[in-house]
């Protein structure tokens, strides 16, 4: 056994430990025929283009997707959706709420959930029907200064953006963005010119857990648009940390502190974690025990913690879903130090196990560059894929 003190020993350990990869060739190898190249959706899983659309621009959040897909996913549903549609719209995973915000556009029923109280309340003022006259405010205060004064759910909404502004898309501070003051006046001017024209109907969202759904009765949706956060060592909520700052200075909505080393960050754990010890799918377990190997524990307990939280997610989407619904989740891979994780096929049969048929897997785009070397299936990379499910 190698020990592990120095990094020298550790790196010689990912060098020389062999990985065992038959369980994630045979998923591959099952699933090789039904995965379809479709490149023409590699600018629309990312939230680059939303950036250039009313309401859409207010926040600049990296882990959401385009207005475009959401167009796509209307255009291909139209027989199930519509403003008079008796079964709504569901993103359990709303985030900066393209979903429901495009669907509230077209008059289309749709309601989006986020367990982050500060999502939920951003993509709610985009309903708003006009941007009141602000207060006097002396442009040199500091953030909790200008919080002090502003009385109006739709200002304050104005502040966390323009703070959130400040920071990177990775929750950083970024050294060069411009003074608070400018940045507020330009997030007042977009909020301003786009409620000229206020959508048609309200956006609505709210907080639930989407590894439970709790607040949805059973069969009440009837079709569903998501991207689940990806495996990735980054916490989702602390990426969103700068919104909950000034969020926290009117309101004292909160949630349980997550586990830095849960993926499903913005979903708090419902169990205890020794009750969530046993794996779902081999070649996770595969993909999992080698991270171990490697020295990685913590990683691994990631990739453990992950797919036991997106088995909790699918069995309670089913149970909300009717029967028929068509189901698109966009999901991405990983390569966590050079283990190769194929989510979207994972993610593919455990859907079928919890009641739903595939119908496609999409792939987008790969997601790692240059592709690697896995075992006898040849060079593979970690894919962003959207899966089209039914619900059986």
């Amino acid at each position: 056994m190698v020990r592990m003190g120095r990094r020298g020993d550790k790196a010689a350990l990912y060098e020389s430990a062999r990985e065992p990869t038959g369980m994630r060739e045979a998923l591959e190898r099952r699933w090789y025929d039904r995965l379809t190249e479709m490149p023409h959706l590699a600018t629309l899983v990312t939230a680059n283009l939303a950036q250039h659309e009313p309401y859409h621009r207010w926040m600049h959040y990296k882990q959401g997707f385009s207005p475009g897909l959401v167009r796509l996913f209307l255009k291909q549903t139209a027989d199930t959706v519509s403003q008079d549609a008796q079964y709504q719209v569901l993103d359990p995973f709303s985030g900066s709420g393209t979903t429901v915000i495009e669907c509230a556009r077209r008059k289309i029923s749709a309601i989006g959930t986020d367990a982050l109280p500060w999502l939920t309340f951003l993509t709610r003022m985009t309903g708003s029907r006009l941007f009141p006259p602000l207060p006097d405010l002396d442009p040199d205060k500091t953030c909790e200064n200008l919080a002090n004064v502003l009385e109006e759910d739709i200002h304050r909404a104005a502040l966390m953006l323009a703070v959130v502004r400040q920071f990177t898309t990775a929750g950083k501070i970024n050294k060069g963005a411009p003074p608070l003051s400018g940045l507020f006046e330009q997030i007042i001017a977009t909020m301003q010119e786009d409620l000229t024209t206020p959508l048609p109907s309200q956006p609505d969202c709210q907080v639930d857990d989407a590894r439970s759904l709790a607040s949805f009765d059973d069969a009440s949706c009837g079709s569903v648009l998501c991207s689940p956060p990806y495996i990735s060592q980054h916490d989702y909520r602390k990426i969103a940390s700068p919104y909950e700052t000034v969020y926290k200075l009117w309101y004292n909505e909160s949630i349980a502190s997550p586990d830095d080393t849960n993926l499903m960050a913005s979903h708090p754990k419902s169990s205890p974690r020794h009750k969530r010890s046993e794996l779902h799918h081999s070649a996770q377990a595969e993909a999992r025990d080698h991270l171990i190997y490697i020295g990685e524990k913590k990683i691994a307990r990631v990739v453990d913690e992950y797919f036991h939280d997106m088995k909790d997610f699918l069995q309670a989407l089913r149970r909300v879903v009717v029967d028929g619904a068509e189901c698109w989740i966009v999901i991405g891979g990983a390569r966590p130090k050079g283990v190769y994780i194929p989510s979207d096929l994972i993610l593919a049969e455990m859907a079928e196990k919890s009641g739903f048929t595939v119908e496609s897997l999409c792939v987008a785009r790969e997601l790692v560059s240059p592709r690697r070397k896995f075992g006898h299936i040849g060079h593979v990379a970690p894919r962003e894929t959207v899966l089209i499910l039914s619900a059986s």
